[in-house]
């Protein structure tokens, strides 16, 4: 027998074998363990030691664990997640969770969990999607009779527990994400509204029915002789009236109003009073009032007056100019607050009030210096200037 012929043969066998059972081996390596989640945590490496068991989607996270290289899909509340693998290692994942991947807020039945899938397996971690805490971005009155309703506008109205106004609990009509309609005590009542919701809770910092910054609301003398405004024709209606909203206030309700820039019954002032408003810069003030229009207004205007160390600060206020009410015209339902930035007041010099305590005069004037108004039937009341 030939033992040189049989010898390479098994000697190719044998080395073929060996390579078999290395490149098995190799690929046994390539194969990761099952993958585990221990941690979750912001990116920002000045909070990397913090641990978070809750993030709002949209936020970008690190999911730390073992055997995550090899990561081929990543669920938030089994809504699959984007991820650039190159970001990532055997310990880290680094993600941002979807910005619509469901809450608890849209959908309580959600997981709330983490899914990570690898080739070497999958795991699940417990973890809640946020919504971000509700927002009062303001009221539609700030002046509300008993039993009636107050109109909350905002944002992130998300499962809401409760809202009060005080300590008062009220009943809630409606409630939509942006928006929450609540029954008022049968009792006349004051304070701040405060909304709860699953994610947070927010309030106002004025109340509702308040007096804070009062200039002017018809029932409240402004001179020494106890009258409620120094001069002016403008109507003054009785608190017994059905349109009033906290007491007595004015109202322009006339036919075929005549081009005019000037019309003493269009008309209220005050003549050197203090107010006794708290010292601040304009930039930290909000000028308020109520007024409610009751039918579609189109032309003329408020020209409001606010005199303050010895200067004329102006402002005109015709919310009708603009292209959401070019065809319609401006008209409330009922009465609603109105929101103006005591920056917007300016002088002729173009500046805006320095200092809030040296404020001595109001002037309200009504006038359609450019058209003949066929109809015009607009309430105002609590005139007011507040901190934001």
């Amino acid at each position: 027998m030939n033992l040189k012929h049989i010898y390479k043969p098994v000697l190719g066998l044998m080395l073929a074998a060996g390579m078999l059972l290395s490149f098995q081996s190799c690929n046994n390596d390539d194969v990761e363990g099952a993958p585990t989640i221990s941690n979750v945590r912001l990116l920002d490496p000045t909070k990397a030691d913090s641990s978070l068991s809750a993030a709002e989607p949209g936020s970008l996270v690190v999911i730390q664990g073992q055997n995550l290289s090899s990561v081929l899909k990543v669920y938030f509340n089994d809504f699959e997640a984007d991820f650039n693998s190159a970001l990532g290692s055997n310990s880290n994942i680094v993600i941002t969770i979807p910005a619509n991947a469901p809450t608890k807020a849209v959908d309580p039945a959600v997981s709330s969990k983490i899914k990570v899938v690898t080739k070497g397996g999958e795991t699940t971690y417990d973890f809640v999607l946020s919504a971000p805490k509700p927002v009062i971005s303001g009221l539609y009155s700030e002046f509300v009779k008993p039993n009636g309703t107050v109109l909350i506008n905002g944002d992130y109205f998300y499962n809401i527990k409760s809202v009060k106004l005080g300590a008062t609990t009220l009943q809630v009509v409606s409630s939509t994400v942006k928006q929450i309609t609540a029954k008022m005590p049968a009792t006349a009542a004051v304070g701040n509204i405060t909304v709860e919701g699953e994610f947070g809770t927010a309030k106002t910092s004025y109340q509702v029915n308040g007096s804070d910054g009062h200039m002017v609301n018809f029932d409240v003398p402004t001179t020494s002789w106890g009258s409620e405004v120094c001069w002016g024709g403008a109507p003054i209606v009785a608190a017994t009236d059905a349109g009033a909203i906290s007491g007595k206030y004015s109202r322009i309700k006339d036919t075929k109003l005549p081009a005019t820039g000037y019309n003493d019954g269009w008309v209220f002032s005050t003549c050197s009073f203090d107010f006794k408003l708290a010292a601040g810069a304009a930039a930290d003030r909000q000028f308020k009032f109520e007024h409610n229009i009751a039918e579609p207004w189109k032309a003329g205007k408020y020209d409001i007056t606010i005199t303050a160390a010895g200067s004329e600060y102006t402002y005109a206020f015709q919310p009708w100019n603009s292209t959401v009410y070019a065809a319609t015209g401006y008209q409330t339902s009922g009465w609603s607050t109105a929101v103006i930035e005591l920056t917007e007041f300016k002088n002729a010099a173009g500046s805006t009030i320095a200092d809030v305590s040296k404020v001595t005069d109001l002037k309200v004037s009504f006038n359609t210096p450019d058209v003949v108004i066929a109809s015009f039937n607009g309430s105002v009341d609590n005139f007011r200037i507040v901190k934001k």
